[in-house]
């Protein structure tokens, strides 16, 4: 086997040769250029093979789907660019859901939009007749704008009770409409808002969300009622509504980013409320989030986050378990990150 250095040597004879015959600068150029195709071909050939391969897998990557793969409890899954618009992610995103307390999100939208954050009401007996207790008093004066950030912190029907029922009679504390009355008025201006927003699938019957019992059609309507869920959306849906209550009035929601908050009302009592969102903060650049969960719709539950500085995504799962929701968003939200 010849040596490197008997190599050189055959090349050095080879180019000699060549300026012998051909003489001259047209002699040299003849040689090296029988030079580099003697001792380069099969080097060449292997760059360009590797190139070649390099280029491959960077398509491949740019193609790989960080969401490929993905299983979800839930019966449906939204993740949405709010700067792109880009839909990153979407399972059953227009299938209509109950949707449980992530109702709130329109109760919180509709008092914002009929009456100032800064709007005092006094809280009756009627208003704490909802289901759960959130430690709200009757005879206690609330700034719309705080018992809304109550309301949505620790998902108060109590607090969602009592602005269905101030809201629905114009904002007057000492309501001279029935109760009845100012509740139907509140929920036809969520259905409306939903309307005017183009949420197809989105219907409320009630301001919390909580399941109600529907009179059953056909012949057994008398002796018998079917339950319902409180409001009906989808996926997508969700997305929209969370995403322009955001836009539109941030401070009212941004305090569900918190694990706890300690919350005054007019009368300064201290109410300290704990985020019934259990991974609060296990999601990096958390903005805001809420749950919902009843028997009839299981476990829901949306959050906004920054995946960078000026990137923010909203992301929806309904329809899970109560603590499949939890386990679906993580899975979302990384899969959102890589």
């Amino acid at each position: 086997m010849n040596t490197k250095k008997d190599r050189e040597k055959i090349i050095t004879r080879r180019a000699h040769s060549l300026l012998v015959v051909l003489g001259g600068g047209a002699g040299l150029a003849i040689a090296m250029q029988g030079l580099l195709s003697f001792a380069l071909p099969a080097q060449t050939e292997t760059s360009v093979n590797n190139a070649g391969d390099a280029r491959e897998e960077i398509r491949t990557a740019k193609i790989a789907n960080p969401f490929d793969g993905i299983s979800l409890e839930a019966r449906a899954g939204y993740v949405l660019e709010l700067k792109t618009g880009v839909v990153l992610f979407a399972k059953n995103e227009n299938e209509k859901l109950p949707l449980a307390s992530v109702t709130k999100l329109m109760t919180a939208f509709v008092a914002r939009e009929h009456l100032s954050e800064s709007a005092v009401l006094t809280l009756t007996k009627d208003d704490l007749s909802a289901e759960g207790d959130s430690g709200l008093r009757p005879g206690e004066r609330w700034r719309l704008g705080d018992i809304l950030n109550a309301m949505l912190l620790v998902s108060s029907n109590d607090a969602a009770h009592a602005v269905a029922l101030f809201v629905g009679s114009n904002g007057v504390s000492d309501r001279n409409a029935s109760t009845d009355i100012a509740r139907a008025n509140f929920v036809q201006m969520m259905n409306e808002k939903a309307v005017l927003l183009g949420l197809e699938q989105m219907q409320f019957f009630n301001e919390s969300g909580l399941d109600v019992s529907a009179p059953q059609s056909g012949q057994l309507a008398q002796v018998s009622i079917l339950p319902q869920g409180g409001g009906y959306g989808s996926a997508r849906n969700v997305a929209l509504l969370f995403a322009e209550l955001w836009k539109k009035y941030p401070e009212t929601i941004e305090i569900t980013a918190h694990k706890d908050a300690r919350i005054y009302s007019q009368d300064e009592i201290a109410h300290i409320l704990p985020n019934t969102n259990e991974i609060v903060g296990q999601i990096p650049g958390l903005v805001a989030s809420k749950t919902g969960y009843t028997n009839i719709s299981g476990g829901n539950l949306a959050v906004i986050f920054d995946r960078g500085i000026g990137d923010p995504i909203v992301a929806v799962v309904l329809g899970s378990s109560y603590k499949g929701r939890f386990d679906d968003m993580q899975k979302l939200v990384e899969a959102t990150r890589k």
